[in-house]
């Protein structure tokens, strides 16, 4: 069933990101968060949901995320991951925004999966990761980060989910997924010390995986369909 108003959305799509908006808000105001963690929470959702239907605006929508995310981490002392998030992350987005409409069916306005990279970029890539993960390491021990191994491992499984999501690939999803399960130690951890108006972010990582497991399925779906129709050529060799 196709929403006429929303071109590419379905009913099940606007059930999902319905429930996550109404719980995170709802959650927000009834344990009287900040209202840029409830801003935050309400982006993360909308970026993370148009990202799993491939949509150009999850760019856009991420930059704008990153911004806020790199704010919440300064004010809670995270002082690692604002820096880390501010001088790699963010640039890694904007640089996504300009690829991704370099790079886009221009009908459903929605990015061009690729299958895969190259063995040359993925050699490269995870050369990089290795090296820049000990950088990360050592640079959050040097600042007395809180959270030190949390932070370190937080950071360095959306790397290489990110980079994925910006060069089109479509196991960008696995990524995530398991990043997933990393980053909200971070936030339970001030929850449980008695920060409650912090619990709408713990609670969007909840949604956060259940819409990163659709992602795989619909960018699975998506690469078929633009093969079907002759939309992208080999770019293995990109």
């Amino acid at each position: 069933m196709k929403l006429k108003t929303w071109k590419g959305y379905n009913l099940l799509d606007l059930i999902l990101i319905s429930l996550g908006l109404i719980t995170v808000i709802t959650t927000g105001i009834l344990f009287q968060s900040k209202w840029y963690i409830i801003v935050s929470t309400t982006l993360g959702l909308l970026c993370v949901f148009t990202q799993a239907k491939g949509k150009i605006a999850t760019q856009f929508i991420g930059v704008v995320y990153f911004v806020f995310y790199i704010f919440i981490s300064y004010k809670e002392q995270l002082y690692g991951e604002a820096i880390l998030y501010l001088t790699i992350m963010l640039p890694m987005y904007i640089y996504g925004v300009i690829h991704w409409l370099a790079n886009r069916d221009k009908k459903d306005n929605v990015v061009i999966v690729r299958s895969n990279l190259s063995k040359k970029e993925w050699v490269c890539s995870s050369v990089a990761f290795i090296f820049v993960s000990v950088g990360v390491f050592f640079l959050l021990k040097a600042l007395n980060t809180a959270q030190l191994v949390v932070s370190t491992l937080s950071f360095i499984s959306m790397l290489p989910a990110v980079y994925l999501l910006i060069r089109r690939c479509k196991w960008n999803q696995v990524g995530f997924l398991v990043n997933d399960f990393i980053v909200p130690i971070l936030w339970l951890i001030l929850v449980i010390e008695g920060s409650l108006y912090i619990l709408p972010l713990c609670i969007y990582h909840i949604f956060q995986i259940t819409y990163d497991v659709y992602g795989l399925i619909e960018w699975i779906k998506l690469e078929k369909k633009q093969k079907t129709s002759s939309i992208v050529k080999d770019e293995i060799g990109e």
